[in-house]
């Protein structure tokens, strides 16, 4: 990224899924990109099983169908990961702080493992 200075990596995230409640909808697909002071780019991009019918809305929204995602792994299965490819980031993305961080909350919660962005600037991670 050009004309772009800093000291820590950025995470751009963007989630995909069944709907829009944090609290009962679930991600069906994580895309990040992670770019490091230096300008090296890591991707990351998966499909996740929801564990619930993805919603007809928002099929039509992102295009992913329930038999898309039927063979995939469940959140928990890719948690630990995600959570070590965004430590110490600060994130960002279109939407970011309304929905995505919320939802992550949300899914990393169920799981067991830690992570909040309150009180700290820009939704950074860091897992406890």
């Amino acid at each position: 990224m050009k004309n772009f200075e800093s000291d820590k990596p950025i995470a751009f995230i963007d989630l995909e899924t069944t709907g829009l409640s944090v609290n009962s909808d679930r991600i069906v697909e994580i895309s990040a990109i992670k770019i490091w002071p230096d300008g090296t780019e890591e991707i990351k991009s998966t499909r996740v099983h929801p564990e619930m019918p993805i919603s007809p809305g928002a099929t039509s929204v992102h295009g992913n169908t329930n038999e898309d995602v039927a063979g995939e792994p469940v959140f928990r299965q890719y948690a630990k990961s995600l959570s070590d490819f965004v430590q110490d980031c600060d994130i960002g993305g279109f939407g970011v702080a309304r929905f995505d961080l919320p939802m992550l909350e949300a899914e990393f919660r169920r799981v067991g493992l830690d992570f909040s962005r309150e009180g700290l600037p820009h939704g950074k991670w860091r897992p406890s």
